[in-house]
């Protein structure tokens, strides 16, 4: 097919699969979701590999892994001369492809109104950072309205950090993205290909929906969290300490089982919500004439614990952190099917470029998603830790001198370390973890390389005074 596909990608912030119907959740509806499943391909097991808001976008974005790029953390970002160093966004990749470029909604970058290669940008950056001024601030101050932290909204204490949101529908943060990203969409010109990333704040903390949107889930049908470890509990100070910042303002010291049950509530209603917005997307794309064309891209930059482990939120490798649903939805031959090879988020970067008609980038670490590989190994890095990830086990080691190994297959929540148990499986993963790390870092460190120091002898490397040449060509 000659003519380009154009590509939308949405990325809900802190999505795990087992609260979308396609991935088996029978206590919500997601009918536009699992539409997309329904005609496309869904990975049974895609996995952020550093499963941090930053670090995961920066992964994608660029296509390296967090041990290559250094971005291992929320308060760090790529550095300002990656392009002298040979390190381009897929978005400016895209871009000399002549696609129109979009990015809508949360991007985390820093600086917040940075384009990183995206030619047009509408921002909302997500519902923690309510001090920024971004194009969602400027449309609450027009109608008297302000961000709100969540412990300006009823029951966040209580329940903590389920709440209400008190803002009319239309200027709750994810619907507006959803109406600003269709808004865009039918202004785009008809003979240009475009490369849109739509970024809902949501359904992250706070779990914020309106009451309405609660009153369609009972939360008695809602699956339980599973329960705490020795293992996971050796993550409880640092993670108390990181929510009692003023960031979220909360005690996780105690989590009641009442609790739990209600911030799950909230959230699987703010799924619910999600759900419309990308059926009001897709229905522009229809209402515009481009459906037939676009390749819909259908992810999270991480997972969400909600209670699993004792824990909220992300940060460490357990399953509920790591795992994100991952759907392609080719409208232009459609197919039902499921992938079980597992998949990274590093894999979207060369598939942006091969989709596009973009050559090959030697930065990306990631694979085409459509070259599965059934015994693929994931690594994953953030500041607290390092995994690595294979289709039955999983080993992680975190900075608090934690270690631990997990049979997945017989044991899917990950409630026996049997890091004592499997010498074997523990040296093999060890051995790919290194490798993984060690190759991760001297790509990240190419630019330092002096290759003219292994010139002949009349090369000028031996002259006085040669100088260096730097960034090294990667």
């Amino acid at each position: 097919m000659s003519k380009r596909p154009d590509i939308l990608f949405l990325l809900p912030d802190q999505l795990r699969p087992d609260f979308l119907g396609c991935y088996g959740a029978n206590f919500l509806q997601t009918p536009a979701i699992d539409a997309l499943a329904a005609r496309g391909t869904r990975w049974e097991t895609a996995i952020s590999p550093s499963p941090i808001c930053v670090p995961a976008r920066a992964s994608m974005l660029t296509g390296q892994h967090a041990h290559s790029s250094g971005i291992t953390h929320n308060l760090c970002w790529l550095r300002p001369d990656r392009r002298q160093m040979g390190i381009r966004t897929w978005p400016e990749i895209l871009s000399q492809q002549s696609y129109h470029t979009a990015a809508i909604g949360k991007m985390h970058f820093y600086p917040w109104d940075l384009s990183e290669g995206f030619q047009h940008r509408t921002i909302a950056e997500d519902k923690r950072h309510i001090h920024v001024r971004d194009d969602y601030h400027l449309a609450l101050l027009a109608e008297g309205e302000e961000k709100r932290h969540g412990n300006q909204m009823q029951g966040y204490y209580e329940n903590k950090g389920a709440c209400i949101n008190p803002l009319p529908d239309h200027l709750q943060p994810d619907r507006w993205v959803a109406h600003r990203a269709a808004e865009h969409l039918r202004s785009l010109p008809a003979n240009q290909p475009f490369a849109m990333m739509v970024g809902f704040p949501g359904p992250h903390c706070p779990y914020d929906p309106p009451t309405e949107a609660l009153e369609r889930i009972d939360p008695a049908t809602i699956p339980q969290a599973c329960p705490r470890t020795r293992e996971s509990e050796t993550h409880l100070p640092h993670h108390i300490a990181g929510y009692r910042r003023d960031w979220a303002d909360l005690d996780y010291t105690e989590l009641s089982a009442m609790q739990i049950r209600a911030i799950r509530h909230h959230y699987a209603a703010s799924v619910e919500r999600l759900d419309e917005d990308v059926a009001m997307l897709v229905d522009t794309l229809r209402q515009t004439g481009r459906l037939d064309n676009t390749i819909i891209v259908f992810a999270s930059d991480h997972g969400d614990y909600l209670g699993d482990f004792g824990l909220m939120g992300k940060g460490f490798f357990h399953e509920p952190s790591v795992r994100v649903p991952l759907i392609v939805s080719d409208y232009r031959a459609p197919q039902t099917r499921v992938e079980t090879a597992p998949a990274s988020l590093l894999d979207l970067f060369p598939s942006f470029l091969d989709w596009s008609g973009a050559a090959p980038q030697r930065q990306a670490q990631g694979r085409k998603l459509s070259e599965p590989d059934p015994e693929r190994c994931i690594a994953g890095m953030t500041t607290g830790g390092v995994m690595l990830r294979d289709p039955r086990w999983k080993l992680v080691r975190y900075a608090n001198g934690c270690e631990a190994l997990f049979d997945l297959q017989a044991d899917p929540q990950e409630q026996c370390n049997v890091i004592d148990q499997h010498a074997d499986v523990r040296q093999r993963l060890d051995t790919e973890l290194t490798r993984s790390l060690l190759e991760g870092m001297a790509a990240g460190h190419a630019d330092k390389n002096v290759p003219d120091a292994k010139s002949p002898a009349d090369g000028v490397f031996h002259d006085r005074y040669w100088q260096r040449p730097y960034p090294a060509q990667l």
